[in-house]
């Protein structure tokens, strides 16, 4: 039972060592998903995790980004410095990191990061088998789904209990990406999630008042109350998120949190307290299901803070009616009914009534509603080991050794745990010839140990008027400590050695039976959700449709519409992919597995997995046809591509964030032909959430009256660019970007630069459009018309990452 900490800087580092933390997660200078936090550099991190190990407290490093071909000679140097330095393991996204780190710096255990989607058993369960020792599961699972991972699973599984959510399954987000080139999946997110956006309806109608505009910003997680179910449910550690926030919400979360689970109790002070650092309103929704508009900030996407009590205005004057006192200098925070905010910083100018009661006239206007605590003063700079108070009390023995005739001094030092060394010096200890060494003096000089992780708390020595030289005892103390230092380090580090990691061998008996030997290419591939876009994709000229997996639209398929499928692609010798969700909980799974068998049972040309876990699905229903891997899985370099080839996949579909000349190199070094979408509108976000079901139907997913499928709803940003909303049969919400990406003008330039097979979006597209555009396509790969203008369109289109970079 593991209690993680966050720590974007050493300051925050030790306040974490100091409030409790089991185990600390940080990042170093590079590859990791805080890329704006100050993060270690390696002499730091060295630092750092020798006084975590003399502690017992496990260092996480962050490698949790997906990696480009040009970094992987840096990521190797970067693993082996990790290793050289202690750091017990890394938080990977990148199946290449994972690769590489037990090539080059196989003492780092694998953790699996959020970022790669863990939703099921099975996810957990392909991780084990790649050796990977812990997995961070989403954090959109139930208390029930987590219950039934942990009780099925080998690998540790760690939670998220506190701290910033993403609105979006953490892994498969590209809107940051898209609108502004700064993308999560390279630790570079600009969170448009916590910007206003307007919710409208298909006629353009704003449904909602101008103050609820933060419909995409998530409150923050708290688990507090259930943490005695997370540890019955046998969950090894539990995460709190925060490694761009402040030393005093370290220090307070992680010691609130570690009371919490000392006592295996919560009070309603440990819940004030949780309230007092920084947060955006808490919410459990996804714990118990009850995902829906209370999860959200809605009016305010910062930090809400405290709540202290009430503002009301009378006679000209703002009074605070407070619940408890608060500290000159606090700032805090109203909440007006028109949904603005006020902010007053109680100086001097308010009068104190008496300590619950303040008065003023604030030159920041009136305002009256709840009132919140934003902030207290500054604390003072952090402190260093002197007064450092999580430290190991030690007995400390002065002693005359002997050896034959000779005699030498020894000090014996001994921790509460029992450990202990004992180490000497040539001194030939000798009665005084005037004033004896007291007791006194000795604990003195023995007792110095500020700057270090002991505190001295018992010395015994010799009986006898002996004098005993400082320098004697300086040089005994410090060899003591050294020998402590590197006694419990060692323990710690053989700890991590005798946890089990599993498959290590490089044989998956999960590999794809079946290889799918594509002729004629490049061609067109349609992804479509209707069978009328299937025959419309097929009279177009496309020679691959892909089928199913995120239908958008909320009802499910007929079981009968698979076999429907395949046999209109078979009928004209067009390859038929059916494609899993990019998202498949824990509780789904069984019944997506009927799903499943009825594509199995249609016989499709190959099946296009999104998720890793589809291919023990289907090696448990028996197929043994060809398998591709899909844009879900974050395809991001060399490594990744030979690796799913290695699995057998028929293609790949690589990140929709590589630029042509990143996607050109992978083509270079992959057997299997590359998959890359060149029209439609891209998924910026899958979200548990929905929009739709909290502001326009019930407020909740579980009573949802399903307004989705009787209009087409639209979020409208503060630049006035449009993203059409989608739900799909899981209700799941999509948000799709509000340009279109069309790349008919660099269609030989594709096919120069490695990609073979043209992937259309067509879901959701006007049939007889489709059918235009698919035309073009095929008529431009087969040299019949010419490409358009390279000039942009009057339109407003996209043309993706292809010629513009990520951070």
């Amino acid at each position: 039972m593991e209690l993680l900490a966050p720590a974007g800087t050493m300051e925050n580092f030790m306040a974490a060592l100091e409030s409790g933390a089991d185990a600390i997660y940080l990042g170093g200078k590079g590859f990791n998903a805080r890329a704006h936090a100050a993060n270690f550099d390696m002499q730091e991190l060295g630092e750092a995790v020798r006084l975590a190990h003399i502690l017992g407290v496990s260092v996480y490093v962050t490698v949790n980004i997906l990696i480009g071909d040009t970094e992987l000679a840096d990521l190797e140097y970067y693993l082996q410095e990790l290793e050289s330095v202690g750091v017990d393991a890394i938080i990977v996204q990148d199946l290449a990191v994972a690769q590489i780190a037990r090539r080059v710096a196989p003492n780092l255990h694998l953790h699996c990061s959020t970022q790669m989607t863990a939703t099921t058993l099975d996810a957990v369960r392909f991780y084990e088998s790649l050796g990977f020792t812990r997995v961070v599961l989403a954090r959109e699972l139930s208390l029930k789904e987590i219950e039934h991972i942990c009780a099925n699973c080998k690998a540790e599984i760690e939670v998220f209990v506190h701290g910033a959510l993403c609105v979006c399954y953490s892994g498969q987000c590209l809107m940051s990406s898209f609108i502004g080139g700064r993308s999560g999946n390279r630790g570079a997110c600009a969170q448009p999630c916590r910007l206003p956006y307007e919710l409208l309806n298909s006629k353009g109608v704003s449904l909602l008042p101008k103050h609820e505009a933060y419909l995409l910003s998530p409150k923050d997680l708290n688990y507090s109350e259930h943490m005695a179910h997370f540890v019955k449910a046998g969950v090894t550690s539990f995460k709190v998120e925060g490694r761009m926030k402040k030393v005093s919400y370290v220090r307070q979360v992680i010691g609130t949190y570690r009371e919490i689970l000392d006592k295996a109790t919560i009070n309603d002070e440990q819940q004030q307290a949780l309230a007092t650092g920084f947060n955006r309103g808490f919410s459990t929704g996804y714990l118990d299901d009850s995902v829906g508009r209370h999860m959200m900030t809605v009016v305010a996407p910062n930090h809400q803070g405290k709540p202290i009590g009430k503002a009301y205005v009378k006679k000209g004057n703002v009074y605070l009616e407070l619940d408890e006192p608060i500290v000159l200098g606090s700032l805090v925070k109203i909440l007006q009914t028109n949904g603005s905010i006020t902010y007053y910083t109680i100086d001097q100018d308010w009068f104190c009534i008496n300590p619950l009661l303040y008065k003023s006239k604030p030159k920041e206007g009136l305002a009256s509603g709840p009132m919140y605590l934003a902030s207290t003063p500054k604390e003072a700079k952090s402190r260093g080991l002197q007064e450092f108070s999580r430290k190991y009390n030690i007995t400390m023995y002065l002693m005359i050794g002997t050896d034959g005739a000779k005699q030498y001094t020894e000090l014996t030092a001994m921790l509460d745990s029992g450990l202990s060394v004992t180490v000497q010096h040539e001194y030939i200890p000798v009665l005084a010839n005037k004033v004896p060494t007291s007791l006194e003096k000795v604990a003195e000089q023995l007792g110095r140990l500020g700057n270090t992780l002991f505190q001295l708390s018992y010395v015994e020595i010799p009986n006898g008027e002996y004098m005993w030289p400082a320098s004697v005892l300086n040089a005994l103390r410090r060899d003591a400590v050294e020998a402590l230092e590197v006694m419990l380090i060692e323990s710690h580090v053989k700890s991590w050695h005798t946890l089990q990691v599993y498959n290590t061998n490089g044989s998956y008996p999960f590999a794809a039976k079946t290889a799918l030997d594509y002729r004629d290419l490049p061609i067109v591939s349609v992804v479509v959700d209707e069978v009328e876009g299937v025959q419309t994709a097929i009279a177009g000229g496309a020679k691959k449709i892909i089928f199913g997996g995120d239908r958008l639209q909320r009802l499910p398929y007929e079981s009968s519409v698979y076999k429907t499928v395949a046999t209109l692609c078979n009928d004209v010798g067009v390859y038929c992919t059916f494609t899993t969700p990019r998202v498949i909980k824990d509780d789904e799974v069984e019944v997506y597995k009927k799903t499943l068998q009825y594509i199995v049972n249609a016989n499709p040309t190959s099946i296009a997995i999104h998720v890793p876990q589809a291919l023990l699905w289907l090696q448990e229903l028996g197929y043994t046809g060809a398998i591709e891997a899909n844009t879900g899985l974050n395809i991001f370099n060399t490594p990744t591509v030979k690796f799913w080839e290695n699995l057998g996949m028929s293609s790949i579909a690589p990140s929709q964030e590589l630029t042509l000349q990143q996607i050109s190199a992978l083509s270079k070094h992959a057997q299997a032909p590359l998959e890359a979408m060149v029209h439609g509108y891209t998924e910026m976000m899958i979200s548990e959430y929905c929009v739709i079901a909290s502001f326009v139907g019930t407020g909740s997913k579980v009573t949802c009256s399903m307004p989705c499928v009787k209009e087409n709803y639209f979020l409208r940003d503060r630049k006035g660019e449009m993203f059409p909303l989608r739900t799909d049969s899981y209700c799941r919400m999509h948000i799709m970007n509000s340009h279109e990406m069309d790349m008919r003008a660099y269609v030989p330039d594709l096919v120069k630069k490695g990609v073979s097979i043209l992937r259309i979006d067509g879901r959701q597209m006007d049939l007889g459009r489709l059918k235009h555009i698919i035309t073009e396509y095929v008529c431009i790969l087969n040299g019949t018309i010419q490409p358009p203008s390279k000039q942009v369109y009057d339109e407003p289109i996209t043309r993706g990452h292809y010629f513009r970079g990520i951070l």
